[in-house]
């Protein structure tokens, strides 16, 4: 299933017909995230609670990723990193493309890979991981968006957007991730 593409997938049509912006920051780490959306009426979302005992970003709402190993490309390491976390089989992902590059302040420039998941996905979660989340994103969509306004690692102003989500607070690269595929314009 890997790499299809149906004329029928409005999410396909948004990703083929974007221009992605992508950042230049060197002395950051080299990282890939799934953005994995279930293929339903209305997509749910793949999020992770990352556990207490990680070194970074602790506790914190996440999309399955992680740095790249030699040699690896983003979509090769969100894809490792989504069977490693997870157990998200590779052959039941259909990748769609890369989204806008994004950085956390922990150091890491982190290259989001769009994908589609069965309706039903088959996961289980690893150490690395306290909770799988699947929030659907008409929920996420209908949630109030208190966004502060930030300065990056180039100087440039950014909105920082969080997500108040049964519980869970999804902010920081995760909500920008999340904002971005919000106000794509596809239902």
């Amino acid at each position: 299933m890997r790499g299809e593409r149906s004329e029928l997938d409005p999410w396909a049509d948004w990703q083929r017909g974007r221009t992605r912006r992508a950042l230049h920051l060197p002395h950051y780490r080299a990282a890939a995230v799934l953005v994995g959306l279930t293929r339903e009426a209305d997509p749910r979302v793949l999020l992770t609670v990352r556990s207490s005992d990680l070194p970074t970003h602790q506790g914190q709402i996440s999309f399955p990723g992680g740095s790249l190993e030699a040699g690896e490309t983003a979509t090769q390491a969100a894809l490792r990193e989504a069977w490693e976390e997870v157990g998200l089989e590779e052959s039941t992902v259909s990748v769609l493309g890369e989204l806008d590059d994004v950085f956390t302040p922990a150091g890491f420039h982190v290259t989001p890979v769009l994908a589609r998941l069965e309706a039903q996905p088959r996961l289980a979660p690893s150490s690395e991981v306290a909770a799988i989340l699947l929030p659907p994103l008409s929920e996420l969509r209908a949630l109030e968006q208190p966004a502060e306004e930030r300065t990056g690692p180039d100087g440039r102003r950014f909105l920082l957007y969080r997500y108040p989500w049964q519980g869970h607070d999804i902010w920081g690269m995760t909500a920008r991730v999340v904002h971005e595929l919000l106000e794509s314009g596809v239902h």
